[in-house]
């Protein structure tokens, strides 16, 4: 237990770090996180027009939509921030050579890769996510109480591991392929299906994004929790964040066992 809350301090450590050296260019974070928020308008442009042609989504009117959207958006910031660095494994670390180096540190090697994150424009999502969520829980009249605000923080929180554990997941590819961010993009796009309520999907995709890469518990089941849908399942979360960091921990030392320099 000791060596993990060490190697949790050294990754925010880090992190902090990480922080600085992305501050010293500041015009160019300002100009990333207007392009984000630029993107994820289009999106709500998308869902607009939807709501154009329709009243409601499997149930969901227009402001519940939004309000999951709001919700994962912020799930989305805190994974984009805490766990960019894995998009970096195979073409920065282990294709130049540089992951040698790493493990020369007294510090596990996935610590540090995802310790030194860069990318600080995720910080547009979290705060375009926040906003929208308590627009849209004022909207729909739902009591802002301080237990609601905290669910939200710790939800959305353990949404976040979720995340960094199934791209932690799909990192593992990068120790025979070097092109981890490929494999890795193509896996988180798939938490686009659960931005929409999952009864929508057949069968194969509700199964998919609930029990194979479940990013359903990043957000659709904590929203139909703060909209009174759903009492239990959002209690779920954290177990299948602590299952799966503990799946993607064993299968990252079972593919670092494997590793073999290439020579750069």
């Amino acid at each position: 237990m000791k060596k993990i809350l060490d190697n949790i301090i050294i990754y925010f450590s880090l992190l902090k770090v990480s922080l600085k050296e992305i501050l010293i260019y500041r015009i160019d974070c300002i100009v990333g996180i207007i392009s984000q928020i630029i993107v994820q308008l289009v999106s709500l442009i998308f869902i607009l027009i939807v709501f154009q042609n329709t009243e409601n989504i499997a149930g969901w009117n227009f402001e519940q939509i939004l309000l999951l959207f709001g919700v994962t958006r912020i799930s989305i910031g805190i994974s984009g921030y805490c766990f960019d660095g894995l998009y970096e494994i195979g073409p920065k670390y282990i294709k130049n050579g540089d992951f040698d180096k790493i493990l020369l540190r007294p510090v596990h090697p996935l610590i540090s890769i995802i310790g030194a994150s860069r990318e600080f424009v995720a910080i547009a999502d979290f705060f375009l996510g926040l906003i929208l969520t308590i627009y849209m829980l004022i909207k729909l009249s739902i009591p802002i109480t301080i237990f609601l605000i905290f669910k939200i923080i710790c939800f959305s929180i353990v949404g976040a591991f979720i995340i960094g554990a199934i791209l932690t997941i799909a990192s593992i590819s990068s120790f025979w392929t070097y092109r981890s961010n490929e494999v890795i993009w193509s896996i988180y796009r798939i938490y686009t299906f659960s931005e929409y309520p999952i009864n929508i999907y057949n069968k194969f995709i509700r199964i998919l994004i609930t029990t194979i890469l479940p990013f359903a518990f990043v957000a659709y089941y904590p929203t139909m929790d703060y909209l009174g849908l759903n009492n239990y399942m959002i209690y779920l979360s954290p177990v299948v964040a602590i299952v799966l960091w503990i799946i993607a921990v064993k299968l990252w030392n079972l593919a670092l066992n494997k590793y073999r320099s290439t020579g750069t």
